[in-house]
């Protein structure tokens, strides 16, 4: 953002051997992301996700494939009841606290597990106990390999310090984590019914059996296990960190979790947990979501880009091939947008009647067609 200051919202830097373009603010992400799309979406090589091959909704080159699986994650998800299988996950996750009978425990590793239960029941159809030896594998697998991807990530920019110990063991607590999901598909795969559809694991299968055979080329198991990979990468440990914080802004602003508590109360009552039919019923809990995931403490970056063609942007020419990065941090902690932008304040969503506002730059899972 400093830099930003000196050369300007669209400006390269040289990270080792990579050549980035760091994009600064709502205006240039939103012009290169989206207007620019279908040029801006490549996904070059990442050496710390070198587990997924390339393949995968996380590593896939932008290609006819990956808008192939996208658009059918998405058509999936969105006929799906997740509610219910997150309502399920949570009674679980309940219990868990109540056996813990006032006692301290981790709250990060037990909302991953969480996390972990409700990617596998959207996959698999099914959730795993918090105790089973197998389950606990898995996710403390994924949790090493991201706390080790941190230490790691100097080989996206300097592959040949892969030999460096952080990045040889980052490499084996993956590729660890890689085998505990290929266990899983191999188990599942084991009882597939073409009759029934337990998840998006075996809606996947019909198509790759019975589907239209001038498509069936785009579904392949190494394709298969790469997004189911990329789904419990991309949507367990990121939700239960956002969780995390947010527990942690909630403990540290205690005037907030009563207001919410106070408004669940009223809408909601004591007999009955909320679910999404409230959502438009709840505007501070619908603002303090929000206002947790503009604290974006971590994804303060988009995963690397690549320009696809020679692409015009802000002036520049961008060759193919290059990296290109957003920087969301300069979009939510950008004092023009949010006042004060470092202080926890749900109210910021409100207008000045106290209606819930829709706010253009408010961007947490990014705009366009990648992450």
């Amino acid at each position: 953002m400093e830099w930003a200051k000196i050369y300007g919202n669209i400006f390269t830097v040289k990270m080792g051997i990579t050549t980035a373009i760091i994009l600064n603010g709502y205006e240039a992400i939103r012009d290169v992301f989206q207007r620019k799309g279908a040029l801006s979406s490549g996904r070059p090589y990442i050496p710390t996700l070198d587990f997924l091959h390339g393949k995968g909704l996380v590593c896939a080159d932008y290609s006819m494939k990956q808008r192939a699986y996208r658009e059918f994650t998405l058509k999936y998800l969105a006929k799906a009841d997740i509610e219910k299988q997150t309502e399920n996950e949570i009674d679980a996750l309940l219990q868990y606290i109540r056996n813990t009978n006032g006692e301290p425990f981790d709250f990060n590793s037990t909302i991953s597990s969480t996390g972990s239960n409700v990617i596998g029941s959207i996959l698999f159809g099914g959730r795993q106990d918090y105790d089973d030896p197998n389950f606990i594998n898995l996710v403390g697998s994924y949790r090493h390999a991201a706390e080790l991807s941190a230490q790691a990530s100097i080989q996206n920019f300097l592959p040949f310090l892969s030999f460096l110990p952080q990045c040889s063991e980052g490499k084996v607590a993956w590729n660890t984590f890689a085998s505990h999901v290929k266990r899983l598909l191999d188990q599942h795969k084991l009882g597939y019914d073409a009759r029934a559809t337990r998840g998006l694991v075996d809606a996947f299968l019909h198509q790759f059996k019975e589907g239209d055979s001038d498509q069936k080329w785009l579904y392949t198991d190494e394709d298969l296990l790469a997004n189911c990979q990329s789904l419990y990468l991309g949507g367990s440990e990121t939700t239960s960190t956002t969780l995390t914080w947010g527990m942690l802004c909630l403990l540290s602003n205690p005037d907030v979790y009563e207001k919410i508590h106070a408004e669940l109360d009223e809408v909601v009552g004591k007999t009955r947990r909320p679910s999404l039919a409230d959502r438009p019923h709840l505007p501070y809990v619908n603002a303090t979501l929000m206002e947790i995931q503009r604290c974006n403490y971590i994804a303060p970056f988009s995963l690397p880009h690549k320009a696809t063609k020679d692409t015009f942007i802000g002036g520049y020419v961008i060759p193919e091939g290059t990296s290109i990065l957003a920087n969301y941090w300069s979009v939510f902690m950008n004092e023009d947008l949010w006042p004060n932008p470092r202080e926890f304040q749900p109210s910021r969503f409100f207008d000045e009647y106290g209606i819930l506002k829709r706010v253009e730059t408010f961007i947490p899972f990014s705009i366009g067609k990648l992450l």
